[in-house]
This record gives structure tokens, C-alpha cells and sequence, in this order.
């Protein structure tokens, strides 16, 4: 069970209260929890989080320890996925491709800056008509606090979208949501935010439609269906401001990048080299 709060003292009470009626163990400091390893710099005010352990032992069972890298998943997992109940043989040496790209990334974990504050903001972007399959769209969202990841998400949409407009007004949908979510979670852990949570968006189309900006009677269908996202901008949880496509955060969780586009998207949401542990 983790405990986090800013004083010591509550820790120490709601460690008390529980140790009342169960019998408990005091690790201290987390360490390591359900695989995930937590590193602290204390002196630079950074937690990090990584699953190095976890991701070795994946690597063991499937005996690529020796293997040559990938530099990236040749198959993203969302494909992979699909064939689970009959996979083949391409189906599998793809998923080996994955393993072997999880040995570049062993390393690689998401590195949160408290000097950076606990402001949540947000990215969404989508995949118009990617799955060959269906043409279903991918919806993909990031949500950001301390300067890294909190939530990430990659889903495919549950409705063809007829445009990219609307695929992309279907993602951001979702981010509202989520983000609505995260605020009302926060506020109830004492970390409410300040103003409006700020979710940037690559599609002028879709923030148009926001604002209703040429609204056609061909997209009455979705703006009805999805109108709680103006409600949500109106109210002030939610600001919508562009953000061009090389810089949308997002953009690796719809599709499958270069591995010079995915490096520069992961180091600026500060998922990198786990952190050197201080103190």
C-alpha cells in the first residue's frame, strides 16, 4: 500500500489508524511496487518510475538477452493485439520485434520534476480511418503533471469518423473527459488546480467546430453527440489552443513514428534514462 502526502505527519496518522486493526510492515520510503521501480533525487526535486526488472524479464522468457535492438516496434501492440486468439507465424516475429525493441528500452523511464508544479495539461490527437481492417480511427491522448506523463492512452474509436475533423474531434472528446476526471481527483487529494487545464490540439477543424465555426448541417451529427466539450470550455475546466503536429505530444500514441521523431516526443515529455538514485 502507498501513503503520499506533503507532511509527515498525516503519513504517520494514516499509518497508525491502520496498524489499529491490521498488522502491518513499515518499508519506508517505496521503492518498488506492483513492478514499478521508483527512484528519488531529493537534492533536484525529481521522481522517477521505470519497470527495468519487469521488462529484463520479459526479455528472458522470450530468449532475446543476446538479440540484435530494434530501434522501434515494427508492429505496434495495438495491431499485435487483434490476433491473440489465432496468431500466426508473422504474428509472432513481429512480437518478438517488439521484445527486441524492450531491449533498447530497458533503461527508459518517465522522470517527474516537482519544480515544474502540479498543473495538469493536456495533448489529443488522432489517426483518421488507420485500421485498414474497419477504418475505425485511433484515438490518442497525454496527460502531463510535473512535466510527464500521468495518464496515457491509445484506443481505437468506437464509430468510423467521415473525416479527420471528425476523428480528431472524437480524441479530444475523450481528453476532455479525462481531464475533467483528473481535476475532480486532484482537488480530492488537495491538489486542485488553478484555472483552466490547457489541452493542445493539432486540428483546426476539430477546434473550430469547438467554437462553431462553420457549422454545416453535415456535422450536426457530431457536435449533438459531443457537445459537453464547448459546456466544458464555457465552464472554464478546459482550454483548447493549437499545437503543430511536430510538437503534439500525442502524436506517438496513434501511430508509429520514426525513431528520430519518437526520440525527440519522449524527451520532451521526460521519458528517458531512469534517474540515478541520490538519497
Amino acid at each position: 500500500m502507498l501513503i503520499a502526502s506533503r507532511q509527515k505527519a498525516a503519513i504517520a496518522s494514516v499509518k497508525a489508524g491502520i496498524a489499529e486493526k491490521f498488522r502491518i510492515k513499515n518499508l519506508e520510503r517505496a521503492r518498488f511496487i506492483l513492478g514499478i521501480e521508483i527512484d528519488y533525487d531529493m537534492e533536484r526535486r525529481t521522481l522517477g518510475i521505470s519497470q527495468k526488472a519487469y521488462t529484463e524479464s520479459i526479455i528472458k522468457k522470450f530468449g532475446q538477452e543476446n538479440a540484435k535492438p530494434c530501434l522501434t516496434p515494427l508492429e505496434p501492440v495495438a495491431k499485435l493485439s487483434r490476433f491473440l486468439e489465432n496468431p500466426g507465424e508473422k504474428h509472432w516475429d513481429a512480437g518478438i520485434n517488439v521484445v527486441r525493441y524492450l531491449l533498447k528500452t530497458k533503461d527508459v523511464g518517465i522522470v517527474y520534476d516537482g519544480l515544474l508544479g502540479t498543473q495538469l495539461e493536456a495533448y489529443s490527437d488522432a489517426d483518421w480511418a488507420g485500421n485498414r481492417d474497419d477504418r475505425r480511427s485511433v484515438s490518442g491522448m497525454l496527460l502531463m503533471m510535473c512535466g510527464a506523463p500521468v495518464v496515457w492512452r491509445s484506443t481505437f474509436q468506437n464509430t468510423v469518423a467521415l473525416s479527420s475533423t471528425e476523428a480528431e474531434y472524437m480524441a479530444l472528446s475523450d481528453c476532455v473527459k479525462e481531464s475533467v476526471w483528473m481535476r475532480r481527483l486532484l482537488k480530492n487529494i488537495g491538489a486542485e488546480q488553478v484555472g483552466t487545464t490547457v489541452i493542445y490540439e493539432d486540428n483546426q477543424g476539430a477546434m473550430a467546430l469547438e467554437k462553431n465555426v462553420g457549422y454545416q448541417a453535415r456535422t450536426k451529427h457530431i457536435y449533438i453527440r459531443y457537445h459537453f466539450i464547448p459546456e466544458k470550455v464555457v465552464s472554464n475546466e478546459v482550454e483548447l489552443e493549437y499545437m503543430d503536429t511536430n510538437n503534439q505530444l500525442a502524436d506517438f500514441m496513434t501511430k508509429g513514428l520514426s525513431s528520430k521523431t519518437l526520440r525527440y516526443l519522449m524527451m520532451r515529455s521526460n521519458v528517458g534514462p531512469k534517474l540515478e538514485t541520490s538519497n
